[in-house]
C-alpha cells in the first residue's frame, strides 16, 4: 500500500495539462455514467444540491486529495482511480437514498412496518406534481409509455415492471430513454410549471 506522502507527491507532481486532460475525460465519463438518471432520485440536482456532473467530478478529486480514497498509482492511472471513485460514489448515494426515502423495520410479527418517513417539503411535492403531469402530457398518445408510466409508479424495481407489462427488458430501456426525451424536452418548452 503507498503510504499518505508519495501519493501527494504523485498527485502534486501531475503537470496542469495532464490535470485538464484528466478532468476533461472524467467529465465525459461522469456524462455518460449519468445519461438519463439526473431528472429526479439519487444523482438529481435536487437530491446533491448542485450540478449532478460537477458535484462527482469535484468529490472524486477531493477524495484523492484528503486521501479518503488513496490512489494506488503503480496500479491505476490517475483517470482509472477517479473514474473508481466515481463509480462507488455513484453506488454509495444510490444506497442513500435507497434508505433516506423510506425506513423499514421487520417487526416480531414478521411485518414490515415502516418507522419513519422522511419529512416532504412543498417544493419536493410542487416537484413530484410537475413531473407527474409531464409524464401524463409525454405519453397521452402512446399506449407503450402509458403503461409505462403506469409501471413505474406502481413497481419498486424493473423486473417487476417486466413483469407487470409484459415487455422484455430490452423494450422497457427504450421506453425508458423515450420517456426521458420527452420529458425533458417538455420540461425545458414548460418551465413555467417549474417555481
Amino acid at each position: 500500500m503507498n503510504n499518505d506522502k508519495e501519493i501527494l507527491r504523485h498527485l502534486n507532481a501531475i503537470a496542469d495539462s495532464e490535470w485538464l486532460d484528466v478532468v476533461d475525460k472524467l467529465t465525459t465519463y461522469v456524462h455518460f455514467k449519468l445519461k438519463g438518471r439526473t431528472l429526479f432520485g439519487a444523482h438529481s440536482e435536487q437530491n446533491l444540491g448542485c450540478n449532478p456532473v460537477d458535484y462527482y467530478v469535484d468529490e472524486a478529486i477531493g477524495k484523492l486529495f484528503s486521501l479518503e480514497w488513496k490512489w494506488q498509482f503503480d496500479k491505476y492511472s490517475l483517470l482509472e482511480q477517479l473514474q473508481r471513485v466515481v463509480g462507488s460514489m455513484l453506488s454509495t448515494n444510490v444506497e442513500k437514498f435507497k434508505a433516506k426515502k423510506e425506513n423499514i423495520t421487520l417487526m416480531e410479527e414478521d411485518k414490515l412496518i415502516s418507522m419513519e418517513k422522511p419529512e416532504i417539503n412543498d417544493y419536493e411535492v410542487e416537484y413530484y406534481e410537475v413531473f407527474k403531469i409531464a409524464l401524463e402530457e409525454c405519453s397521452k398518445d402512446d399506449d407503450d409509455l402509458q403503461l409505462y408510466v403506469m409501471a413505474l409508479d406502481e413497481c419498486s424495481s424493473f423486473d417487476e415492471m417486466v413483469t407487470a407489462t409484459g415487455f422484455e427488458k430490452k423494450k422497457l430501456y427504450v421506453l425508458q430513454k423515450k420517456m426521458t426525451r420527452k420529458v425533458t424536452t417538455y420540461l425545458e418548452t414548460n418551465k413555467d410549471l417549474i417555481k
